[in-house]
C-alpha cells in the first residue's frame, strides 16, 4: 500500500485527523500492522523535526567534500586562530580586514619567471594544458576524469 502523507501539517490534532479520514477512505485489507506504525510515527513525531524517514529525507542537505572544506575554513573558532599565532591575540588584529570583496582564497597567478625558476613547473603547466584541450572535446564520464585530472595536477 503507497501512502500519501500530507507532511505540511504541523500539529499533532491535524494529522490525527488527517491520518482518521485516511482510515476511514482505506479498506480493511490494505491496512497492516506496518501501515499503523508509519502512521503512528507521522502523528507522534510532528513536534520532533526531520524525525520521519520521509521528512529526513526531503530535508537532508548534500555537502560535498569542497563545500564541507570551504566551510570548515570560514567557520574557525577565536580561540583557536589565537592559538596558532604567534603574537596572540595582537596577530589576529593585524589580520582583520574590513573589505566585504575580500576572496577567502586568493589565488596568485603563476608568472613567467617561476615557470622557468621552478624545476618541473613547465612540464606541469604543459600537461594542464594538453588537459584543457582534451576537455573542450570530452563528454561524460572521460569529461569528468579529465576535471578530476586537472584538479589534481
Amino acid at each position: 500500500m503507497s501512502l500519501q502523507l500530507d507532511y505540511s501539517l504541523r500539529t499533532p490534532e491535524e494529522r490525527n485527523q488527517y491520518v482518521k479520514d485516511l482510515l476511514a477512505r482505506t479498506p480493511q485489507d490494505q491496512i497492516n500492522n506496518r501501515t499503523l506504525s508509519y502512521l503512528s510515527d507521522y502523528i507522534l513525531f510532528v513536534g520532533d523535526r526531520n524525525q520521519t524517514k520521509k521528512e529526513r529525507h526531503s530535508e537532508k542537505s548534500i555537502t560535498t567534500y569542497n563545500r564541507e572544506a570551504t566551510i570548515n575554513k570560514r567557520q574557525i573558532s577565536y580561540e583557536g586562530i589565537v592559538a596558532t599565532l604567534e603574537n596572540g591575540e595582537d596577530g589576529l588584529y593585524t589580520m582583520i580586514r574590513n573589505d566585504k570583496n575580500q576572496i577567502l582564497d586568493p589565488r596568485d597567478p603563476i608568472t613567467e619567471e617561476e615557470k622557468e625558476s621552478i624545476p618541473g613547473m613547465s612540464i606541469y603547466m604543459d600537461t594542464i594544458n594538453n588537459l584543457k584541450k582534451q576537455l573542450e572535446r570530452a563528454t561524460g564520464a572521460a569529461r569528468w576524469s579529465l576535471k578530476r585530472a586537472i584538479i589534481e595536477t
